[in-house]
């Protein structure tokens, strides 16, 4: 049972929010001074705190400083019957996470305490991500059988089957990364730690045993990004630190998330810087390209058509082509993964864009609940409304770093040529798995 205190020197004040809170299935604690509250926090160890401004002895805000320094994560609601707007940004400046204006309501109580304990929640989560991040996490014997339970994160071949071959990369040590994720708007954050060669690409939940190899084979939904899914593990919006990986060459890597990889500014370039400051490290292994020999078309190569394409090439490239009415008009863009120094100028700045008119059906569906403004390029009867792009091609070049993205879902870098127009993540999906029939 959660447990809330409540620090307040009115009596019928205490009466009537307690009476809220038991009804709502809270254990509820007292105190009328903020030296009685600071003992009963220290005691008790609550999950919110609900504070008077007013108090005999030290002030409210004082006794948050006090609670704050034994547990700076601490959610703290303020409370005042004399409130103003300068009083709740003192509150919240000071570390409150809400303010309340009696008399109080039903409505704004559940309201605040809700979300604050949502809240609570992903602090919670973010607090394990350290801990995986600074120490070892103890595993029992039944997690231990499930893991070895697991099977290899890239896909087997056979080192004779081609010529064209790599050096197996891993990262130098564990980071952390934080932001919020773009479709589920909420506060998550991702660890990154080494693996050993052969391990492939894994997505891992901080709570949760076990692990989703990032292949192909455990796509769960391409509705506006790629997610992939393993009994109740997901990892959701992975395509842009794919493509990071993709273009860095890092075969094997373990990331522990929430449940969706961070946003960032919606493009990958705080990925790119991310994946150099955790240093880059050829491992004792190699692994072979897969070499595209023939032609694959999905859809319709015509002028106009859509479609996704893929051909015989001696690298790996992707041509795009996005057709909008005008004034964007067509727009193409053309990119040769040489190096990842090339891919950090070219695509990785280029961000995730949407039309204004998707916005509601995306909201009604859960999705891009963390679009910003600073993280989404908005557009409006054919014309960019929010943002200035970085590029004139940004939104074809976005389109190229999507595919990037999932086409190292296949376990293994690829030589070939890729030319799509109008399509996205489900035709790559759908290019994949014939590539997989075909070539693996």
């Amino acid at each position: 049972m959660e447990k809330v205190l409540i620090i307040d020197d009115e009596k019928n004040i205490v009466v009537s929010l307690a009476s809220i809170l038991e009804d709502e299935g809270y254990k509820v604690f007292f105190a009328s001074s903020g030296e009685s509250g600071i003992e009963k926090f220290k005691n008790i160890k609550p999950d919110a705190i609900f504070l008077d401004i007013w108090l005999p002895g030290i002030d409210g805000l004082e006794t948050m400083k006090n609670i704050l320094e034994i547990n700076p994560i601490q959610i703290v609601i303020m409370i005042s019957g004399h409130g103003n707007i300068s009083s709740a940004v003192s509150a919240v400046k000071e570390g409150a996470y809400d303010f309340l204006e009696k008399p109080l309501s039903l409505e704004k109580v559940m309201f605040v305490l809700n979300r604050a304990m949502e809240y609570k929640k992903i602090l919670d989560e973010n607090k394990k991500l350290k801990s995986i991040l600074y120490k070892n996490v103890e595993l029992n014997e039944d997690d231990r059988k499930k893991i070895k339970k697991e099977t290899t994160g890239i896909i087997e071949f056979d080192i004779n089957d081609t010529k064209s071959l790599s050096k197996q990369k891993s990262v130098g040590g564990s980071n952390i990364f934080y932001g919020i994720g773009l479709h589920s708007g909420e506060k998550t954050g991702m660890v990154i730690k080494p693996l050993r060669v052969g391990k492939g690409i894994r997505f891992e939940n901080i709570s949760k045993c076990g692990y989703i190899p990032a292949r192909i084979e455990y796509l769960d939904t391409t509705n506006y990004a790629t997610s992939i899914k393993k009994d109740d593990l997901e990892a959701k919006t992975i395509e842009h630190f794919m493509a990071t990986l993709h273009a860095f060459g890092i075969t094997n890597l373990s990331i522990k998330i929430n449940r969706e990889v961070p946003i960032g500014d919606g493009s990958a370039s705080d990925f790119c810087k991310f994946i150099k400051n955790s240093g880059i490290v050829e491992q004792d292994a190699f692994i072979p390209d897969i070499v595209i020999a023939r032609t694959l078309l999905i859809g319709d190569d015509k002028e106009d058509g859509k479609y996704i394409k893929v051909e015989p090439s001696n690298n790996f490239s992707v041509k795009y082509t996005a057709i909008y009415p005008e004034p964007l008009g067509r727009i193409s863009y053309e990119f040769v993964l040489n190096s990842a120094e090339d891919f950090e100028r070219e695509i990785a700045p280029a961000r995730t864009y949407g039309f204004v008119d998707e916005i509601n059906e995306l909201s009604k569906m859960g999705l891009a609940e963390g679009g910003r403004m600073n993280n989404f390029i908005l557009i409006d009867n054919g014309k960019v409304i929010n943002t200035k792009l970085r590029f004139d091609e940004e939104l074809a070049r976005h389109k190229i770093l999507d595919i990037i993205g999932d086409f190292y879902m296949l376990g293994r870098p690829i030589k070939g040529k890729i030319t799509a127009q109008k399509t996205g993540h489900f035709e790559n999906a759908r290019m994949l798995n014939l590539i997989k029939e075909n070539f693996l």
